[in-house]
């Protein structure tokens, strides 16, 4: 053994918050995932969501579909940002970050006053109007205009 220290390189996947670094992320959100989507597949026939011959077939379709973003879930929670090469260190101070911050606090005040005026229209007329709908053009606005206004910034620079 030599007398110099181990540094700890960064890896393309990163390695884990806990336990000092010392594994792997992916080694632990593969196995995670997995088992969480087996469970999510368990639920499935524990809630019935499909009965008789086909049933299991079902819950191992949904586990199967599941895995990959349940263990990129996993990953996400367990790694480590200052261990992936090539990751900012910062990316908070990112210009692309002033970007997002300044187009989603624009696009809360269009959605409140897009909003605003489509409850003023629908209480003025007497429209009766589907929730579902309603908060799925809330949803769409707010969208809508935070893209319009980070593409704006972007290309103002």
């Amino acid at each position: 053994m030599s007398g110099e220290t181990r540094t700890d390189i960064r890896t393309l996947w990163g390695r884990t918050r806990f336990a000092s670094g010392r594994f792997p992320a992916l080694a632990l959100a593969i196995p995670l995932g997995l088992v969480l989507a087996v469970g999510a597949g368990a639920i499935t026939l524990w809630a019935g969501v499909a009965r008789g011959e086909l049933a299991l077939l079902i819950a191992a379709v949904f586990a199967v579909i599941m895995a990959p973003g349940l263990a990129g879930l996993v990953w996400a929670l367990v790694v480590d940002r200052s261990t992936i090469k090539g990751a900012i260190d910062k990316p908070e101070e990112s210009v692309e970050s002033k970007w997002l911050n300044s187009a989603m606090s624009g696009a809360l005040s269009d959605t409140v006053t897009v909003t605003g005026l489509g409850l003023a229209t629908i209480a003025i007329t007497g429209f009766d109007f589907d929730v579902l709908w309603a908060l799925t053009g809330v949803l769409l606005i707010a969208i809508f205009s935070t893209f319009v206004r980070y593409v704006m910034a972007m290309k103002r620079g």
